[in-house]
């Protein structure tokens, strides 16, 4: 399917429309498989990106699915799979979410450098080799990790939390699946209710702090304790 002049035709095509130059490098990866068969229409076991959001998949959790494996390597797709895509992306994304919320701090982590350094060098080197895209994605959590560690500790400056932001930045611009923009303010109802609640909870009413919650989390919300206390986000 794919000789010559299959690929050649697409990018002519391409340009013909835009008037612009396609790509710089073109790159065909090995066939797709669905459920460890071969994906085609005569067997209907294929997805259109229409389907997969109509199921509640976001393209993100799609286009990372679609890059975590080595192009020279058979990618068996399953909705499984995309499910572990959006676990994998809820990781990169909570603590993405972690850093622009953390307490002001002055205090620096002492070995925080060293994490975003071997990240960074690891990935890069990653990337050089072939597009590794497996070990750069393995450097990628093993700081997710290292980083939530550091600020499960209490000592994780501001300034920090920055340089952890604007390294995650420089990989997705590689990747581009993250989230970094900061959510809309949260209604007032839903903060008068989460204020109540701690309020119920203060005093030892439980049933009143449990309904509380219980109302917040079918709103959409979602109330996050930790060590700085609590506060409430989107799900």
């Amino acid at each position: 399917d794919n000789m010559f002049p299959h690929h050649e035709n697409e990018i002519a095509q391409s340009e013909a429309h835009s008037g612009k130059r396609f790509v710089s490098h073109w790159l065909h990866s090995e066939h797709l498989l669905v459920d460890n068969k071969k994906m085609s229409k005569s067997l209907g076991n294929f997805y259109t990106l229409r389907d997969l959001l109509a199921k509640g998949y976001k393209g993100k959790e799609v286009r990372y699915m679609l890059l975590h494996t080595h192009y020279k390597t058979q990618l068996n797709f399953t909705l499984e799979g995309l499910e572990g895509a959006r676990q994998s992306l809820a990781r990169l994304n909570a603590l993405i979410d972690r850093l622009q919320h953390l307490p002001e701090s002055q205090e620096d982590h002492p070995e925080l450098e060293k994490h975003l350094k071997k990240a960074e060098e690891q990935f890069g080197k990653a990337l050089a080799d072939d597009l590794n895209i497996s070990v750069a994605l393995a450097a990628l959590f093993d700081m997710v990790r290292d980083v939530n560690s550091a600020i499960d500790s209490g000592v994780f400056s501001a300034g920090q939390a920055q340089k952890t932001l604007d390294l995650l930045k420089r990989f997705d611009s590689v990747l581009a699946v993250m989230t970094f923009e900061q959510d809309a303010p949260i209604p007032q109802e839903i903060l008068d209710a989460f204020e109540q609640r701690m309020s119920a909870r203060a005093g030892k009413n439980w049933a009143e702090a449990d309904r509380l919650r219980a109302f917040i989390e079918t709103s959409g919300y979602v109330i996050e304790d930790s060590p700085a206390g609590s506060r409430v986000k989107r799900r």
